[in-house]
This record gives C-alpha cells, sequence and structure tokens, in this order.
C-alpha cells in the first residue's frame, strides 16, 4: 500500500471513527498506528508518537479500548478480515506493549 492509500485509508478510519463517536487525539494516533500496521511500510510507535504528539503509552491504551471497533473503523477495501485478525489483541496491558514494542 502506498502513501496516498495510507492517507486514503486513514481519513476512512478517522470518518468511521467519527460516527462512533470517536474523535480524541490518542484514538487518532491509535488509528494512524493500526492503518499503518496493516500498511507494507510499517511505522514505529515512537514515529506516531512524535508524528501526533502523544506519547506512546497514550496510544497504547487507546489501541487497546479501541480494538473491539477496529473492524467498524479500517475500511474494507483497505484490509482483509485475515489482516485484522493478525492486529496485536490487546487482552493484557503489558503483553500488548511489548509485543507492539517488539514488532519493531
Amino acid at each position: 500500500m502506498n502513501n496516498r492509500a495510507v492517507k486514503a485509508a486513514a481519513q476512512e478510519a478517522f470518518w468511521n471513527a467519527k460516527m462512533l463517536h470517536i474523535g480524541t487525539e490518542s484514538f487518532m494516533a491509535a488509528i494512524i498506528y493500526i492503518i499503518t500496521q496493516l500498511s507494507d511500510d510499517k511505522k514505529p510507535l515512537k514515529d506516531i508518537s512524535v508524528a501526533t504528539g502523544v506519547a506512546e503509552e497514550t496510544i497504547i491504551d487507546s489501541y487497546r479500548r479501541l480494538y473491539p471497533f477496529v473492524p467498524r473503523i479500517i475500511p474494507k477495501w483497505n484490509s482483509k478480515e485475515e489482516d485484522l485478525k493478525n492486529l496485536c489483541c490487546p487482552r493484557n496491558r503489558a503483553k500488548t506493549e511489548a509485543r507492539i514494542y517488539r514488532s519493531f
């Protein structure tokens, strides 16, 4: 997925999140993180944090809270169901943080 596709997917995901009344900066940063993890050009959590101005721990917490809604937020044309299943499942905060940090 090229940069234009990533941008288009992020914009559509933001719109979908807004329809679910999810609109804080931390959730938007988590959505950017998810979109980049589904793309060919994965970005480190630290880069997302620097670009958005949201702390890494806050992005991780927002990711955990957002995770159940991912299939409704991420555009279907952007990813397959199996791609979404490959995202880190945040059952345990410590394990989620370790896996997210390890993925880079």
